[in-house]
């Protein structure tokens, strides 16, 4: 008997150690052309068979480490110019080599630069600008060079948290740039009822001046028989006639936003209805209720499951006043191509770009389409410069129209996000108003979250209509800051607070948010993580949330009395509120019509904010 237990215990001891060493193997090394050149932020891709296991990019010095478990496998090598390169490798130990891929005969690298010219950049203030900066402007106009932004105005500064340090602006994969600009995010989802009160006072006379409103908001949640979120579906919202009135596709979290009112004089009943479509089966949702109202929750038989495919096209304004940012800004997005796409080998990421100037310029705009060979996109990016222009409104229009147009944005996807850089508005006449009504609801039907970035030299006008743009198209609104001491002067959002961050951390986390999904398979586990917003000054007060993870019925307890407290998704986007909370009384609600996955039960007592994970399985 005690040799049999020996024997198990061994042979368990044994199964444990294979376990932890099976994935200790790698496979590593150098991509490069021939042993002369390393070929930095190639592809990597390493199949298992037919099924892709991992897809990784070289770093900038064209090395790569990817931990893999003991077997065969294909690994394929990708680089803009260069045959495609083939290995079979056998893993049972960290298996490291140089790979040298051979360049294409007579291929001639594309350039995507203008013609080597005399321009100067330049800075024309709007009639707005003009009144807003009175005498400064007669000075410029004595000068021979012309600004290529608007005079500074010292501004009181709204509260801003959790400023970088000076030592974190290193040099980020070998770029002299990246990790230099500073940057925040205002999602209006997550603050809805401050955006609702913002567009009515303090930012409404933009709402005249577009003739933009978003409002007649539905949410529809999606999921299937096991709860798991349906990504990726259809979903048209219908009035009273039963015409399509509005349509957007479910998010990664199963959800769908639809607008029955674009413009200030639109009509729109409440008698609404909605469509849903998902692999070639319809479904029907005879009576929709507005947000303020609730979520509209339906079940779908359908497996759990959600593409592997992640679009990301940066739309970027290259006219002559982005000069002061540019530079730093290709740095940052060669930056969030290369740490997106290594963090999550198991996806596989599209990148796209399309550049734009205005109408009397070289060019309009100029379109790279998506590929997942990124040494071709980040060879784009890099060979773009900023010039002309001329006056404050660019060709935004026609430019995001090229990105959903003429961009070819994948069949199904998990994600597909539209980053708009840009530093001034679109020309504002009759005909373009209509038009950006167009391009947002296109953007919402092919499921094209659109994540403004505001430059330097941004104004009012333009904050509203890019944060009217992220609310239709279910994305949210970014911004650059002074906190960096890069470029012209960034003008205070309308808000109460935002976090400050480095500008490529922000990016990836917004593609990081974008792109999760509950896994089918495995148990979603809580790490809980500082409060970004707390201060160590502050007393805090005890609270709990039980039962945690949870199948829907959830017991909050507060250790003093709340006036708001909200529960949202991961994405930010408030799901329930919830008001006059007493001290140490519990609360009793149930989530179990929302799709698994993690939410955030959120309030602020006495200026520090609470918030806590909690995962509905």
């Amino acid at each position: 008997m005690k040799n049999y237990k020996r024997l198990r215990l061994f042979t368990v001891l044994f199964t444990i150690f294979l376990s932890f060493s099976s994935w200790s193997q790698s496979i590593s090394g150098n991509m490069n052309s021939g042993n002369i050149a390393s070929l930095g932020y190639g592809n990597v891709d390493i199949y298992k068979g037919k099924e892709k296991v991992a897809s990784v990019l070289t770093d900038h010095l064209g090395n790569f480490n990817v931990k893999l478990d003991t077997g065969y496998y294909r690994v394929e090598f990708k680089y803009e110019g260069h045959d495609k390169l083939v290995k079979n490798i056998r893993v049972t130990g960290d298996e490291k080599d140089d790979f040298a891929l051979a360049k294409k005969d007579g291929y001639v690298a594309p350039r995507y630069d203008l013609p080597k010219t005399e321009s100067i950049e330049s800075y024309s203030y709007s009639k707005e600008e003009r009144m807003m900066f009175g005498d400064a402007m007669e000075e410029v106009a004595e000068t021979k060079s012309i600004r290529k932004s608007p005079p500074r105005i010292s501004k009181p500064s709204i509260t801003s948290l959790d400023v970088p340090k000076s030592e974190d602006y290193k040099s980020i994969e070998g770029s002299s740039r990246s990790g230099s600009l500073t940057a925040g995010e205002i999602n209006d989802f997550a603050k809805w009822e401050m955006w609702n009160d913002i567009a009515e006072n303090e930012l409404s006379v933009y709402k005249q001046k577009w003739d933009l409103s978003f409002s007649e908001r539905y949410t529809v949640q999606l999921k299937n028989a096991d709860g798991y979120p349906i990504v990726d579906a259809l979903v048209q919202l219908l009035d009273e006639n039963k015409a399509v009135s509005y349509e957007s596709r479910t998010d990664n979290t199963g959800k769908a936003e639809l607008w029955g009112k674009l413009g200030i004089n639109d009509i729109w009943s409440n008698t609404a209805s909605a469509i849903v479509s998902y692999k070639g089966e319809t479904h029907t949702i005879r009576r929709l209720t507005t947000f303020q109202n609730g979520v509209n929750s339906l079940t779908i038989n359908a497996e759990c499951g959600a593409s592997d495919v992640v679009d990301i096209a940066f739309v970027v304004d290259a006219t002559g006043s982005m000069g002061d940012e540019i530079n730093y800004l290709k740095d940052e997005l060669n930056h969030v191509i290369f740490k997106s796409k290594n963090d999550h080998p198991e996806l596989t990421f599209n990148f796209g770009n399309v550049f734009y100037r205005d109408h009397t310029d070289e060019y309009v705009t100029r379109r790279h389409d998506f590929t997942d060979v990124l040494s071709s996109s980040i060879d784009f990016i890099n060979q773009q410069s900023a010039a002309g222009g001329g006056d404050y409104e660019e060709a935004v229009e026609l430019a995001m129209n090229e990105a959903i147009d003429s961009l070819k944005w994948s069949e199904n996807a998990r994600t597909r996000i539209m980053f708009l850089v840009l530093d001034a508005p679109p020309h504002n006449n009759p005909q373009i108003r209509q038009e950006l009504k167009v391009i947002a609801r296109k953007a919402a039907s092919k499921g094209i979250r659109i994540v403004p970035l505001a430059a330097s030299g941004i104004q009012k006008d333009t904050e509203y209509l890019m944060r009217c743009f992220a609310l239709g198209s279910n994305g949210t609104y970014a911004f650059l800051t002074n906190h960096s001491g890069i470029g012209g002067s960034h003008i205070e959002p309308s808000t109460d607070e935002y976090k400050v961050e480095l500008l490529n951390d922000l990016m990836v986390r917004i593609i990081d948010t974008y792109s999760f999904v509950e896994d089918c398979e495995e148990e979603t586990t809580i790490e809980e993580e500082e409060n970004p917003f707390a201060s160590d000054t502050l007393i805090s007060i005890e609270w709990n949330i039980w039962p945690n993870p949870t199948q829907g019925d959830l017991n909050i307890k507060i250790g003093a009395d709340i006036n708001e407290m909200f529960v949202t998704d991961i994405t930010g986007k408030i799901m329930n509120r919830f008001t006059d909370l007493k001290k140490n009384r519990v609360l009793k609600t149930n989530i179990a019509q929302y799709a698994r996955g993690i939410y955030l039960v959120t309030f602020i007592h006495e200026d520090k904010k609470y918030t806590k994970k909690v995962v509905l399985q």
